[in-house]
């Protein structure tokens, strides 16, 4: 009885799989679901826009010179020999957005005119008008840092900012 029951299931599959068709039918073919978009023609215009008119004035004697300072200043590789300092740089960079912020002006219209390297005295960065901080209460003197003194072009307002590495506080002359 063991032996007749595989017999008859592959007797059951192979009448199965006769009866099957030879061919499997051909695919059925849907409609789109959406039409197909189609370029319409763009209109072409008959006349040529008329060409608009723009007076532009020639930069006055005061406003070049003004450029070329500024460029001077900003485009003037150091001296050969000079180290570039990037801390020095990016805290005189902070120290003009402070200041523009002071004055209500754009950071392009004030300019670094010195960058000085300090060892303050105490935490206040030398400055009289700032209390010490509570970390620096405790610190050692020689705090090192650096005096940026920044100006308006041309010739305008400036301040005086005493630095560590971490803070940048306006100090004035008679707090120095």
């Amino acid at each position: 009885m063991r032996a007749i029951a595989p017999a008859v299931l592959l007797m059951t599959a192979l009448l199965l799989a006769a009866c099957a068709p030879a061919t499997p039918p051909p695919p059925t073919t849907l409609p789109p679901t959406q039409p197909l978009n189609t370029a319409a023609p763009t209109p072409t215009p008959t006349q040529p826009p008329a060409p608009t008119a723009t007076v532009t004035l020639p930069p006055s004697a005061a406003d070049i010179a003004q450029t070329q300072a500024a460029q001077r200043t900003l485009s003037a590789p150091a001296p050969l020999g000079t180290p570039t300092d990037p801390i020095a740089e990016e805290l005189g960079a902070l120290a003009v957005l402070r200041f523009a912020q002071e004055q209500d002006l754009a950071p392009e219209r004030i300019r670094v005119v010195s960058v000085e390297a300090v060892t303050w005295p105490d935490s206040a960065l030398g400055c009289t008008a700032q209390p010490p901080t509570p970390e620096g209460a405790t610190a050692a003197p020689g705090i090192p840092g650096y005096r940026i003194r920044v100006q308006v072009r041309p010739a305008g307002a400036s301040a005086t900012y005493h630095t560590d590495f971490i803070r940048v506080l306006k100090c004035d002359a008679e707090q120095e």
